[in-house]
């Protein structure tokens, strides 16, 4: 099943995506912004609060494991074992 439609897409792109570049962290605010509005206005601004807090808290902590590789080591620094 072939599409048609793909190729003029890909070349689209290929072209388009280069031009956005310098770009790329105002949209990535307006996307982010967008959304929070989104879930605030559907929500309630407390429960978009706490979901936006347990999305970065979930980021930040994939983040730290991607750079150190293991999650124990970060439990551990914030839960120090006791002696």
């Amino acid at each position: 099943m072939s599409r048609k439609g793909q190729p003029v897409v890909n070349e689209l792109l290929k072209e388009f995506l280069p031009k956005l570049s310098p770009y790329k962290a105002r949209i990535f605010g307006g996307l982010t912004g967008f959304i929070a509005g989104l879930l605030w206005a559907f929500m309630g601004f407390r429960r978009a609060l706490a979901f936006v807090t347990c999305i970065l808290l979930g980021y930040f902590l994939g983040k730290r494991i991607d750079e150190r590789g293991s999650l124990r080591d970060i439990f551990f620094k914030v839960f120090p074992p006791k002696e």
